[in-house]
Parts: structure tokens; sequence; C-alpha cells
């Protein structure tokens, strides 16, 4: 396998950014800010269009950090089309800014579909907005039309949980998560 490049680098650039326009609203956009990545190692390779990071990943930019123990990019003809994560847990956190809730999430493993603009959350998922709480073991987020759609396991008698506080009033309102 090849060293890591600036391509590879540009790659995991892009899925950062994807957590960063969730939050559109903010004063400074996260996609602005330059993007800070450590591994233990990282092997990349230009002729399968995969890209691994191993090893403790952190990944930062702007108020967005992502922890994980691995983090996969295939990309074909050029095009990045999954980013994977994988932990225990993979962790999120959407640092607060202006009117936005500080947003913490929690999987065994996190799929980014470029294409699709979708992120699917899988294994033991957990994602609070504040003081609002959904767990679930599959949670899907649309970035497009911005929707959610979770579902629970047998653990949890096939159900999801959520925990939604009363709107509040006044300069510091967020909106729910559902």
């Amino acid at each position: 396998m090849k060293t890591c490049t600036a391509r590879s680098l540009i790659v995991c650039c892009l899925w950062a950014s994807l957590f960063a326009a969730a939050t559109s609203n903010a004063a400074k956009r996260n996609e602005d800010e330059p993007i800070r990545i450590d591994a233990r190692t990282v092997e990349a390779n230009d002729k399968t269009g995969t890209v691994i990071y191993n090893g403790n990943v952190v990944a930062e930019q702007g108020r967005l950090s992502i922890s994980a123990d691995r983090v996969e990019i295939f990309s074909r003809q050029g095009k990045t089309e999954l980013m994977r994560a994988t932990g225990k847990p993979v962790k999120l956190r959407q640092g607060p800014d202006g009117d936005n809730t500080e947003i913490l999430a929690e999987a065994a493993r996190v799929d980014y579909h470029f294409s699709q603009r979708r992120i699917d959350m899988i294994g033991q998922v957990t994602l609070r907005r504040g003081e609002d709480l959904v767990t679930a073991d599959v949670l899907y987020y649309d970035l497009n039309s911005k929707s959610l759609n979770a579902k629970g396991d047998e653990k949890n008698n096939g159900r999801v949980h959520a925990v939604i506080q009363p709107k509040k009033t006044g300069p510091e309102v967020s909106p729910p998560l559902l």
C-alpha cells in the first residue's frame, strides 16, 4: 500500500464536512476550517480507491469531532462512495454555536453514503441534542430531506426510545430532534 496522499486527506475532509452541513445556521461553517486527523496508521491505495485510518482515529474540523477505532474510505473513478467508521463505539460531537445545541452521538458503526447524502448509524445508537435523547439499534439520517428514521432491536423489544423535552421559549431555543 502507498503512504497517505493529499487526495486521501481531501476525501476525509469531505466526510467531516457532511456533519458540518447539518448546522447551517452556524456563524462560521465547519467546512471553512482546517481538518486535523490523527491515527496510528494510514494506508492509501490509489489502485483500489481505498484509504484506511487505524488506531484511535480522531478527526476534527471546527466544532466537529469524530473518534473511531477505524475509518475506511472507498472511492471509485475518483469519486468517494462510502465512508465507514467503526469503533467501540464511534463517537461524534458537534459543539454548540450560536443557537445550536451540542450534539453527541455514539454507534458501533457509522456509514456515510456520499451520493445518497445519507448517514447510517448501526449498533447501539445513542443521539443526544441538549436534553433530548434517541436510542435505537439503527438510525438513518437523510441530509437532503433532513429526515430521521430509526429502528429498534430485540434487546429493547424492537422499539426505539426517545426523550423529547418541552420547547423552551426565548433566545436559547433549539429545534427538537424529531
